[in-house]
């Protein structure tokens, strides 16, 4: 889905995560406080999340045959790397490593 993009329209989509992402990144560092990455890393995890997710999915072999499909996986895969990434640092802050 993402290879089939123009260069323009591959922009506007990482315009438009970039800006939604950093959005949920600023509240969530509001909510997590220190045991977040800050609203710029919230920020990353989030944009590196979502499109991971639509890659990896793509490359397993699945298309996405609506938008709407591919933005809520990309919002799950964002969620699920968000919340797997703070619990590896709230592990490794209590194990203190």
């Amino acid at each position: 889905m993402l290879w089939n993009l123009s260069f323009i329209w591959l922009c506007m989509a990482v315009a438009s995560v970039a800006i939604l992402s950093f959005l949920l990144g600023l509240c969530m560092d509001a909510i997590m406080g220190p045991d977040g990455f800050g609203p710029i890393g919230n920020t990353v995890v989030l944009i590196a999340g979502f499109f991971l997710t639509i890659a990896l999915y793509n490359h397993v072999g699945h298309k996405f045959v609506d938008l709407r499909i591919a933005t809520t996986h990309g919002l799950g895969g964002a969620f699920v790397t968000v919340a797997l990434l703070a619990g590896l640092k709230a592990i490794g802050s209590r194990m203190r490593l």
